[in-house]
């Protein structure tokens, strides 16, 4: 609980300082007219409940030589200071109602915004939920700059990831070593583009045909004539025998065989010879059959030679070697897939069995009528071709798939420079993913990434309880608020709260229920035409709509016991029921709060709560001017005496006077006069107008005569206006100067006059006689 109150060069508050007899109590009051420094000690106040020091440094003593504002709010728990322009605290245990509340939670007079919605929903979820409101606001900002960090470090990553690929692709990649083949084939894919002229002009690798023996050739060495007899040829060979020819004279007769004239032979140039023997014989064995069978022999000779000669060898080598030539050509530009299968051996097969293969033809030709069946001779060559059959069927589906490849690579090579160049780059980047430059800024990419979410997973987390505690609180504000309203006698009650987190901070709203229809509070200004809170609402409705809401704010407030209630001029506007409701509401209060504060320029309505509240320890002060330079001052007061009407002052005036020579002369024959119309006035309101003024009532008084309940005053009362109407009259412009007053005169019309209106007991004695009256007058 406050026990005193500094506070140093803030507003008109130069040196305000509570008194220490009597210190502030549980209920303490403070009376003090406007433009006096209430609103400034309740915005001091206030500050202090939010620990914020824009109000107070805003409102440093102008004219004071820029002196620093100070501020001691002395408590049992502790005191709270504000020095050097900050709190010691960050917040005090004080809820404030002033027109800032109203202003700033609930309604701004002219103009509802935003911020009344923010501000109401503020009111509505407590201060728990304050708190979480406060968390919420934290994490947007944390949110929004970690969404920034994490959008800088995805920026920073911009040439890093390559563009065919997602981040998280990007970051799952393992090192690769096929990423060098791939990078070898973007840039030969790149050059492609580049010298696309160039690859129109390449050709596709040939196929290299499969070497093999003539077509029959094992027939060829098995076959004869068949029609040449075993004796004939038995004769023949003992001829070639006798003569030395051996089989190779075969050769020689066939030959000499076209050279026959006259039956003479054409070795041994004799005639006759035949006698069916040898010529006979010869035309036998080496007719036309014949011929066909050794054309066949030969044919089969030429086709070995064709296939498996030198010059089909040479022939070979060099599709090889143009092949090879292509394929490196093809190599410059596109990735061909496969090598060419090594055929160096080739030649080398096809040699051995070209060898084996002449071997056995030259055979057949020296004796054609022989057969050779040479089963072993014709499986080496069968060998020698099946090695470099099985190299050239491997080569060739080498070639097969190197031309597949180049139509595959040229058909989806890029179209322009810059997609080969983007493809090129893009390896480039994959190749680049673990290096350190790299991996640091997937590392710090990462780390945002996971504060992002974490920042976004708490303000949703937030968001949801901020929500959920407006939404619970919300029929709590409902209900009060419409309860207190009905004990003020509003003629309107509140429609169902609701609420949003639109923008990510709370905002509640609600509309009035005038005589059965809807009226909203209408957002921003609205048109005149349209009932809305600004021209359905007077004065004292808004007042009393506000202090409703913090009424129900105080009945949620757990922890109410622990704080000081400040409240500030809270009648405005209001009716003598409204003021009632009011009191009374705050004698309520002050059971259930630690301590409570009335400020306000009403000094009955002080005097009205301080009689309320009776048996609640109470200090009343009063802030007023101190010197001419005005700045407010604090001093204790009775309100008691504060609010004493002013006929009571009058008369405590003239009794001083009269008792104790206190006061000046001039101002109690006045006073004297006054005291005795107003008496006179309110007593006998039958016999006297409510505007009669002494001399009349003395007139009236003497006119009736006995009769008149008055006319045992008449005497005195027409002595006491003869001696003061000098005073209550102007001068005479043609009269001499009038007399002036006697002190000692005065005090015996001014005890007289006490005695009349009963404010004096008469004296026990006989009456004495009077002295006559200092000054004299006609009465008007």
């Amino acid at each position: 609980m406050l026990s005193k109150i500094v506070i140093r060069n803030v507003g008109l508050l130069k040196a305000f300082d509570t008194p220490n007899a009597p210190k502030l109590a549980k209920l303490t009051l403070f009376y003090g007219r406007n433009g006096r420094g209430k609103s400034t000690l309740t915005s001091v106040l206030r500050a202090a409940r939010d620990g914020e020091a824009a109000t107070v440094l805003g409102r440093q003593s102008l004219g004071n030589g820029g002196a620093a504002p100070k501020v001691a709010l002395i408590s049992t728990a502790g005191n709270i200071t504000f020095n050097n322009g900050r709190w010691n605290t960050r917040s005090a245990p004080v809820e404030v109602f002033d027109t800032a509340f109203i202003t700033d939670n609930v309604y701004a007079g002219e103009l509802i915004e935003l911020a009344h919605d923010r501000g109401l929903f503020s009111i509505i979820i407590g201060a728990d939920g304050v708190r979480l409101a406060k968390h919420l606001e934290n994490f947007n900002a944390i949110a929004k700059s970690c969404a920034t960090a994490l959008k800088e470090a995805e920026v920073a990553l911009a040439d890093d990831v390559p563009s065919d690929m997602s981040k998280e692709e990007f970051f799952a990649l393992g090192p690769n070593p096929d990423y060098a083949k791939r990078l070898d084939a973007t840039e030969r894919a790149l050059k492609a583009v580049q010298q696309a002229d160039k690859i129109a002009a390449l050709q596709a690798l040939e196929a290299v045909p499969l070497p093999n023996l003539p077509t029959g050739f094992p027939a060829v060495l098995a076959s004869t004539v068949a029609d040449i007899d075993a004796s004939a040829r038995r004769r023949l060979l003992e001829h070639f025998k006798h003569f030395g020819l051996d089989k190779t004279g075969e050769a020689w007769i066939s030959y000499g065989v076209d050279h026959i004239h006259d039956d003479a032979c054409p070795f041994c140039g004799r005639d006759d010879v035949d006698a069916k023997g040898m010529v006979t014989l010869y035309g036998q064995i080496f007719g036309e059959t014949y011929r066909a069978h050794l054309g066949t022999i030969t044919t089969a000779s030429i086709e070995l030679e064709d296939s498996l000669g030198e010059d089909a060898r040479t022939e070979l080598i060099g599709s090889v070697a143009k092949n090879a030539e292509r394929a490196a050509k093809w190599a410059e530009y596109v990735e061909l897939g496969t090598d060419l299968t090594d055929v160096s051996e080739l030649g080398i097969h096809i040699a051995a069995a070209h060898k084996g293969a002449r071997g056995l033809i030259d055979r057949k030709r020296s004796s054609p009528l022989d057969v050779i069946e040479a089963i072993d001779e014709l499986a080496a060559v069968g060998r020698s071709l099946g090695a470099a059959r099985e190299l050239l069927d491997s080569y060739n589906a080498a070639v097969a798939a190197i031309n597949e490849g180049t139509k595959k690579a040229v058909a989806a090579a890029p179209t322009s420079e810059t997609a080969a160049t983007l493809a090129r780059d893009n390896v480039k980047k994959r190749m680049a993913r673990h290096e350190p430059g790299v991996q640091s800024r997937v590392d710090a990419f990462y780390r945002a990434k996971r504060r992002d979410e974490r920042a976004r997973h708490t303000r949703t987390k937030i968001q949801k309880a901020l929500k959920k505690a407006n939404e619970d609180s919300a029929a709590h504000y409902h209900q009060t608020v419409n309860h207190y309203l009905g004990r003020f006698g509003a003629s309107f009650t509140i429609s169902k709260i609701t609420n949003s987190m639109q923008g990510n901070a709370g905002q509640a709203d609600y509309g009035l229920l005038i005589k059965g229809e809807a009226v909203s509070r209408g957002r921003g200004r609205p048109a005149d035409a349209i009932p809305t809170f600004r021209n359905t609402l007077s004065a004292g409705d808004k007042t009393t709509l506000a202090l409703a809401f913090f009424l129900a704010k105080l009945d949620s407030d757990n922890s109410l016991h622990c704080k000081t209630l400040v409240v500030d001029d809270p009648l405005s506007s209001h009716d003598s029921h409204r003021r009632r409701e009011t009191v009374n509401a705050i004698k309520d209060l002050c059971g259930r709060c630690l301590q409570v504060i009335v400020l306000s320029h009403d000094e009955f309505l002080l005097r009205e709560v301080e009689r309320r509240c009776v048996g609640v320890p109470c200090a009343a002060f009063q802030i007023d001017f101190d010197g001419g330079d005005e700045w407010s001052s604090v001093s204790a007061v009775d309100l008691d005496k504060l609010c004493r009407a002013g006929h009571a002052k009058m008369i405590e005036e003239i009794v001083a006077y009269v008792d104790h020579r206190q006061g000046s002369a001039d101002n109690v024959v006045l006073k004297v006069r006054q005291v005795l119309e107003t008496h006179y006035r309110r007593s006998y309101t039958a016999y006297f107008a409510h505007d009669r003024n002494l001399g009349g009532i003395v007139k009236d008084i003497a006119d009736e005569g006995d009769s008149h309940p008055c006319h045992r005053d008449l005497s005195r009362l027409d002595n006491c206006n003869d001696a003061t109407c000098d005073k209550h009259h102007g001068d005479d412009a043609i009269v001499l100067v009038k007399r002036g007053v006697d002190p000692d005169g005065l005090r015996v019309i001014a005890a007289d006059a006490l005695e009349l209106i009963g404010a004096r007991r008469p004296a026990a004695t006989t009456p004495m006689t009077r002295p006559a009256p200092a000054v004299t007058a006609l009465a008007p």
